[in-house]
C-alpha cells in the first residue's frame, strides 16, 4: 500500500444566475425527488424572485454571471454539471458540504448536500400547476470552502477466485464460465468493482472491467495485468509476466484475449481517503 498526497482547496460559491433576487415567500418539502433521494425545499418566489445562497442555509457566496443563458452544462468551483433537456440537472464533484438551487417558472427547489454526496442526477425546478417541470432559468451553486488533506491510496487489486497458494499471498486467479461476472477485490476485502467474462466468439473472450464509484486505476505502468491459463496454476504469481498488460485510464475497459480455462485478473486501483 502506498499513497500521494495532496491538499484541495474547494471554492465558495458560484452562481449561474439570469435573474433577479427576490425575497422568499416560503418553503416546504417538494419534488422531484433526486436519484440519490434527496427531498428538495420549495420556495415560492414568483416569476422574477429567486433564493439566494444565504437564504439556502449557512454558505459563503461568490458568483459569476453566465453572458449565455442558455449555456446549462460546465463546471462551476470543483462541480462539474450539465443538464438534460433543460430541465434536469447532473451533477459530480467534491466539496464541505452543498446546496443547489433550481429555479423554472415562479419557484424554486433546493437540493442540500452533506459532505458524503459527490454526486447525484434528477435535480430540478419545481413542476407547475399542470405538474409540468418548467426549463431551467437558474442554476445555482452554494458551498463553504473548505481545506481537507486529501491522499490516494494503492492497492493491488484481483478477479475473484480460487487462490494460487493457499500458504502464500492472497493471490486469486478465475475459473472461466461463459457470461460470468466476480468481484473485483481489492486489499484482499474491498470491492473495487466487477471483471465480466463474454461468451467466447472465435477461440477468444472479452474481459471488461468496472471500476465502483471512490475507485480509480492507479496511474502507474501497466494498471492491468492478466494471464490466461490451460490448467490450474499453483504457487506466487508474478504479474509482472503475464502475458496482456496494458494501462486503463477511464472507469471500465475491456480487452479480448484468447479463450482459456483460466485466468489471472491483476489490476492496480486507487482510493481516495480525506481527513
Amino acid at each position: 500500500m502506498h499513497s500521494k498526497k495532496f491538499f484541495r482547496v474547494l471554492a465558495m460559491a458560484v452562481a449561474l444566475m439570469v435573474a433577479g433576487v427576490a425575497g422568499v415567500m416560503g418553503q416546504t418539502p417538494d419534488t422531484p425527488i433526486s436519484s440519490r433521494g434527496i427531498v428538495p425545499i420549495f420556495y415560492d418566489v414568483g416569476p422574477a424572485g429567486n433564493v439566494t445562497c444565504d437564504q439556502a442555509g449557512v454558505y459563503e457566496i461568490g458568483s459569476v454571471r453566465f453572458q449565455d443563458s442558455n449555456q446549462y452544462a460546465g463546471t462551476a468551483g470543483p462541480i462539474t454539471w450539465s443538464t438534460t433537456d433543460s430541465k434536469y440537472v447532473v451533477w459530480d464533484g467534491v466539496h464541505g458540504g452543498l446546496a443547489i438551487i433550481l429555479k423554472g417558472g415562479s419557484g424554486a427547489n433546493v437540493y442540500k448536500y452533506d459532505a458524503n454526496y459527490t454526486y447525484d442526477s434528477g435535480l430540478a425546478s419545481p413542476p407547475n400547476q399542470a405538474n409540468i417541470v418548467p426549463e431551467l432559468s437558474n442554476v445555482i451553486f452554494c458551498w463553504n470552502p473548505s481545506e481537507r488533506a486529501c491522499e490516494w491510496i494503492g492497492e493491488s487489486a484481483w478477479a475473484a477466485g480460487i487462490r494460487y497458494s493457499t500458504g502464500g499471498s492472497w493471490s486469486t486467479y478465475t475459473p472461466y464460465v461463459t457470461g460470468s461476472t466476480v468481484t473485483l477485490y481489492a486489499g484482499e476485502t474491498n470491492e473495487a468493482g466487477t471483471v465480466h467474462f463474454s461468451a467466447s466468439i472465435d477461440g477468444y473472450v472479452t474481459i471488461t472491467i468496472e471500476l465502483n464509484d471512490g475507485w480509480r486505476f492507479e496511474d502507474v505502468e501497466e494498471n492491468f495485468k492478466i494471464q490466461d491459463y490451460a490448467t490450474a496454476p499453483s504457487g506466487n504469481p508474478a504479474p509482472g509476466l503475464f502475458a496482456y498488460k496494458g494501462n486503463a485510464t477511464e472507469d471500465s475497459f475491456s480487452i479480448v484475449v484468447p479463450a482459456a480455462d483460466y485466468y489471472g485478473v491483476h489490476i492496480n486501483v486507487e482510493w481516495e481517503r480525506c481527513e
